[in-house]
């Protein structure tokens, strides 16, 4: 998210597809929006799923995953969420 960062290249360094982090970027983005939103006085509805999940916060940002995400792949999102 920082200006001038390639995400191709912080993609490719830690070892995941760049649609893959576009993805997570933008679900970050309308996460932002929407806490905005809440803050102005709007409100909105989700759907919580019934599975166990995990929720890991890194600075400003929430991950939030399936209880059974396999450790490499939860190191490598850990991995981009610090290096972005």
């Amino acid at each position: 998210m920082e200006p001038g960062a390639s995400v191709s290249a912080i993609a490719h360094r830690i070892g995941i597809h760049p649609s893959q982090l576009f993805g997570w970027r933008r679900d970050a983005r309308d996460g932002q929006r929407s806490s905005s939103q809440d803050r102005a006085g709007r409100t909105g509805t989700r759907t919580i799923s019934t599975r166990a999940m995990i929720e890991l916060v890194i600075g400003d940002v929430v991950i939030r995953a399936d209880a059974d995400i396999g450790e490499a792949h939860l190191q490598r999102v850990i991995r981009a969420v610090r290096s972005a």
